[in-house]
Order: C-alpha cells, then structure tokens, then sequence
C-alpha cells in the first residue's frame, strides 16, 4: 500500500485490514478457527434487506464460534412505517433469532429516536446502548453491523466502542477486536428515500462539543461534506448550520458507475458553483469502495487546514456524511482521531423520519468488512 507523501506522518489507520466478497468469508473462517474465540454481534432491527446479510456469512464461516446478539429496537415515534417495512422487519427480527439459537443469547435493547418533549436524543442513546467496557471485555471480538442502522446512531456506537477499546487497552494492556460490517450496495443506497427531513441541522453527539461553546464561535469553520445523491435538501439545511468559510466536497471516484463523480456534480451545481461559489480545486475525490481512502483523503484536507488556520488563530473542521454507508465510516475515524488529538471538530448532520425504500430495488450486496482495532494494530 502506498502512502500519499503530504498526508500526516502519524494517522491511526495509515495500514488497515478491509475484506470484502469471498476474501469477507475466507477471513472470518480463519479469524474464528482460532481457539476460545466469542462473539458480540451488534445488529438492527431494520427492514432494510440486508439487515442479516452480514451475520448470515459469519455464522456460516465461523460455525464453530459462539455468538452473543445485541439487537437494536429503532425506536421513532416520528416515523410512519409502512405495512411492508414492518413485515420486512419482523422477518429480519425472526432471522436474527434462528441464527443465535444454539450459539448464544440474543438481547434487544430499545434506541428511542425522541424524548417525551420531543427532542431528537438518537445519537445519546445509540452511544448509551453499551455503557461500560465491561459489557465487552469479555469478548475477543465485537462487530458492529450497521446495515440496518442510519448514521444517527452507528457513529455514536462505534465511537463510543473505539473509546472503551482504547481505555481497556491502556488500563488492561488488552481489549477486544472492534470489527464493522456493512453489506454494501451503492446503487440501492442512491435509491433509498429520506422521509421527513428535519427543519434543521444539528451536531452529532459526542462530536457536538467545539461548535456549542460560544467563546470560540469567532473561529472560521472549514466543512468538509461526502457527497451522495438526492441529499441536495440536506446539504442546503447543513451549509445554514456551519456557515463555512470555505468548503471541501468530497465526490466518490473511482465507483462502480464511472460517471457517478460527474453526475453528483450536476445534481448540486447550483448550490455549489452558483450560491456557494466553491473553487472547482477544493473538490476531493475518494474511492467508493474503501472507507480508509475517505479517512486519509480528509484528515489530510483537515490537517492541512487545522495547521495553516492555526497561525492566525485556528479554525474547527465540521464533517458530514451525505453519502452511501460504507463512505461514511470515513468520516467517523476522521472525527474519532482528531477528537482524540484535540482538534475542534464536528460532524453536522440533519435527521429524518423514515426511510423509503422502492418496492422491487434489486439488491445486489457485497460484504465489507472492517477491521478498526485490536490484534490488527498490536506492534
């Protein structure tokens, strides 16, 4: 692998193991012949198709290896889910249940969407589902499989699991492998509906902290947006939020439709070029299909800016993920990183209440799999 020269000399995931279609199942069947190796499995309730996809491979790869399941119970009082989600999930509920049988227990945990006031508290509550790095020291491995989960509450999750790995390793010298899963499918993302898009935009718990303190709110904000399609609503509603001085998008290339770059361009032209006016240079370009080359490419960019800005007083880096899952994990290791390191940052994102998937989509997925901590990373 080749390291691009000007990016940071010490980034956490500069090496990384990702393994993906055929290599996904070869992995986990070597990973699990290892003796004494246990399971946490993290998974939605969804009704998204490819809620068990993921599980589905690893139970048959590793089908020696006990499992526990932690499901999670998406709870939205805002959102109307129609007759066939409900039958897609119940399925996808009664799959989980016949894969734990006879390999371990299998726990539901509710995450509610809002609080008796209404207050969207999603992402407190996805972060609160494990509140303890005891609930996981005794595994050798914790996936987290977000395929039926939106962002409000898998970056939450995964950095709060990223957080007890890291204290169980300082304080134990030991801590559980941190995986991610995700069947990914590009083409049936760019077709998934967002219903009832929030008025407003908000900052992602834990990645709130640098844009509510007022003491700093005369700092320049550099936004740095992966871009998707049919999100020209969210982006508009986000820019209201972070009022930028300056913008990086991010556009997926290479990807499986060669013109998939071009095309986003198109759909968000006159925001970009015509009210926001960016310079055609800030655009970054980053692979689809490898959520560690969208790390590298906007840590880079954010450096870059943390470093220059910060000769005349700094700036804060806002981040957010207007694109398909597997890119978005990007940004959560970005966040997760410079958080950790100390640099003003957020993720601005816009919430929704529901999500619509066309009856009769293909689906058409690949495993992914991520590999973000643990045994990888050991010197």
């Amino acid at each position: 692998m080749t390291v691009d020269a000007t990016e940071p000399a010490e980034i956490r995931w500069k090496n990384y193991v990702m393994v993906r279609g055929a290599t996904f199942d070869s992995f986990w069947a070597e990973h699990c012949s290892q003796p004494n190796r246990r399971l946490l499995v993290i998974a939605g309730r969804g009704f998204d198709p490819r809620t068990t996809f993921g599980l589905q491979k690893i139970s048959s790869a590793a089908s020696q290896t006990p499992f526990d399941i932690l499901a999670l119970d998406l709870e939205d009082d805002g959102a109307a889910a129609s007759t066939e989600q409900k039958e897609r999930a119940e399925h996808n509920a009664k799959v989980l249940d016949l894969l734990a049988a006879g390999r371990g227990a299998i726990v539901t945990k509710s995450v509610r969407f809002r609080s008796e006031d209404g207050r969207r508290v999603a992402a407190r509550n996805a972060a609160n589902v494990v509140n303890s790095e005891k609930e996981i020291e005794n595994y050798t491995d914790v996936v987290v499989d977000i395929s039926a989960t939106p962002p409000v509450v898998y970056f939450p999750l995964i950095s709060r699991l990223l957080f007890f790995h890291d204290q169980l390793r300082a304080t134990n010298g030991k801590a559980p492998n941190l995986h991610v899963v995700v069947s990914e499918d590009p083409l049936l993302d760019a077709l998934i509906r967002e219903e009832g898009i929030e008025e407003t935009a908000s900052f992602l718990h834990p990645f709130e902290g640098p844009f509510n303190r007022e003491a700093k709110s005369e700092r320049p904000t550099v936004w740095i947006p992966v871009l998707g399609e049919s999100r020209t609503t969210q982006f508009d509603r986000i820019y209201d939020l972070v009022k930028p001085v300056e913008v990086c998008p991010v556009l997926p290339s290479p990807s499986r439709n060669p013109r998939r770059g071009d095309d986003i361009v198109m759909e968000y032209q006159n925001l970009l070029f015509d009210q926001i006016r960016i310079d055609p240079r800030n655009i970054i370009y980053s692979s689809e299909y490898n959520p560690f080359e969208v790390y590298r490419q906007v840590i880079r960019t954010a450096m870059h800016y943390h470093r220059v800005l910060g000769l005349i007083g700094g700036c804060r880096i806002a981040l957010s993920a207007l694109c398909s899952k597997l890119m978005s994990l990007g940004i959560v290791l970005v966040a997760y990183e410079m958080k950790a390191s100390r640099v003003d940052v957020g993720i601005a994102h816009i919430e929704c209440q529901g999500y619509e998937i066309p009856d009769g989509a293909n689906v058409d997925t690949e495993q992914v799999g991520l590999w973000i901590a643990g045994e990888c990373d050991e010197p």
